[in-house]
């Protein structure tokens, strides 16, 4: 099963690269990275915490002594300068960081399964895990939301052994694990409560003094565990605090393009084509199963994701990924609901067949709109990116360079610098320049990040000509759904409309004036 997880996280893998904007935000996480490589460990900003970028650059450390070793770097300018010019690498390393915190949380959700539940329930939570298209498909990309993710179920894991046995040794775990997943991305600190409530539901030895020293104790380990992981809290507070402001104010107003509140957007567009419908319709239906059959369990494995959708949903900015430390708990309650049902089902029909017989072909009934959304989503990201095919065709025509005018947002524009260097043979140039644009480059896709040109551009128009058409997707296809605020171009669902990532491209070349037919030599 982890054999799984790992192909469907690796394959495509490499999306995109080497453009640098194919997934926003990677580009800050492996810029705050290099920082941190080269001895600058204040990452400068808060909007983030750093832990995770900790990580990817400790790796790069030790990539760096690797490459040095084999002779691929002298020293460390010429390591950064390589990761200037070819950060392929480098994102790979960030890329290859949450593959294995995705699979590792596959791994963590068997654990929690087996103590919740039974070995087949277990099973059946991290298969449908593994096939989550939502979470294949964010495992693939260097940012922290699968980290958080994992560290966030580490922590669970930890709250659901304390429950059991009571151990302080538990629950101090937990604390740690809580800090350092609010330390990856600051939203997952919320699994602090239901290591609090286990605490304070402890029936076991103990007065209720203990329990409650032990509750402080345990939100000092967490307070510590974060600033570990994001230290520079405690240099500039303020700052810190500043940005907090911020975060919460841009999650209430809205990204790009706002299209209503998280709680409805996540639960019709995120997780319907994130898990699948029959997926997710069996999350919901094994937790409301397990709140009637066990109170206090129940509550204590709910009040995690429930909590956070309430958080994360209050707000107009959705972006899909947001909602993913849910994602596993839905998984094991799916597998909860679908093991019940099986057995129901041999109750009714008096077979003595075990449960698992029944269990098996119903999961795979439920698992398979996941895992199609998987295979397709990989199969768009092992292809090559629509404006890198436009790149190459427009260096290969025209080798001494074009000044050209993009249309939409920069994450939409054909990609032509080397690395995070711009090709000075091929400047961005505004539509109005004097003297014009080269070449118009229009970029289409039913993302805001396509805004259309520019009004006065379409008269001008008339002195252009239409080059060449880089088809990507039929974007009129009523069936496509994106992530509408984030520039990510590669759909949730409505896949047979696409037939590579990117928008399409239209290039239109400028075409000679009177001027410049006089001035050609004779």
């Amino acid at each position: 099963m982890l054999l799984g997880a790992t192909a469907l996280r690796v394959w495509g893998i490499d999306y995109g690269l080497p453009h640098t904007l194919t997934r926003p935000d990677e580009e800050a996480v492996l810029g705050i990275a290099l920082r941190f490589f080269s001895h600058k460990l204040n990452p400068g900003f808060f909007d983030w915490p750093s832990l995770f970028m900790y990580v990817v650059a400790a790796v790069y450390v030790v990539y760096f002594n690797v490459g040095r070793l084999a002779g691929w770097f002298g020293h460390e300018a010429s390591f950064l300068a390589a990761g200037t010019t070819n950060p392929a690498p480098l994102f790979l390393i960030a890329r290859g960081v949450s593959a294995a915190a995705g699979i590792a949380t596959v791994a963590t959700v068997y654990r929690i399964a087996l103590l919740l539940f039974d070995r087949t329930t277990a099973l059946m939570a991290a298969a449908y895990l593994a096939v989550t298209a939502l979470h294949v498909r964010e495992s693939h990309f260097g940012l922290t939301d699968v980290a958080a993710t994992c560290l966030l179920m580490l922590t669970f894991l930890f709250i659901v052994k304390y429950s059991r046995n009571g151990g302080r040794r538990d629950a101090l775990l937990a604390a740690m694990m809580a800090g350092l997943a609010a330390s990856t991305k600051y939203n997952a600190g919320i699994v602090i409560l239901p290591l609090l409530l286990a605490i304070a539901a402890n029936t076991g030895p103990g007065s209720v003094a203990y329990r409650v020293r032990l509750m402080l104790l345990c939100a000092c380990v967490s307070v510590a565990a974060f600033a570990l992981g994001t230290p520079y809290v405690l240099v500039d507070p303020r700052q810190f605090v500043s940005a907090l402001v911020e975060i919460s104010a841009h999650l209430r107003r809205g990204h790009i393009d706002p299209w209503g509140y998280g709680w409805r957007v996540h639960l019709e567009s995120s997780l319907r084509y994130g898990m699948g419908i029959p997926m997710l319709a069996a999350g919901i239906c094994g937790s409301a199963l397990y709140l009637y059959r066990d109170r206090r369990a129940g509550v204590l494995f709910a009040l995690c994701p429930v909590a956070y959708y309430l958080v994360i949903g209050a707000g107009e900015t959705v972006f899909v990924r947001y909602i993913l430390p849910t994602v596993p708990f839905l998984c094991i309650a799916a597998a909860y609901f679908t093991v019940e049902t099986a057995r129901a089902i041999g109750r009714w029909s008096r077979s003595s067949a075990p449960a698992p017989i029944t269990a098996w072909p119903l999961a795979a009934l439920v698992a398979m709109p996941a895992l199609l959304s998987s295979i397709q989503t990989d199969r768009l990201l092992a292809r090559t990116d629509n404006r890198l095919i436009a790149a190459d065709w427009i260096r290969a025509n025209f080798p001494s360079g074009a000044r050209i005018f993009h249309t939409g947002r920069i994450y939409a524009h054909v990609q032509l610098p080397s690395g995070f260097i711009a090709d000075p043979k091929y400047p961005s140039v505004d539509y109005d320049a004097t003297p014009p644009p080269d070449l118009i480059v229009v970029a289409h896709c039913p993302l805001a990040y396509c805004d259309g040109p520019p009004d006065a551009l379409y008269g001008r128009l008339t002195g252009y000509e239409l080059l060449q058409t880089f088809q990507a997707l039929d974007d009129y296809n009523l069936r496509l759904v994106y992530d509408r605020d984030d520039a990510f171009f590669v759909p949730l669902a409505g896949f047979e409309a696409v037939t590579r990532p990117g928008p399409n491209l239209l290039v239109f070349r400028r075409l000679p004036t009177a001027a410049d037919r006089r001035a050609l030599p004779r």
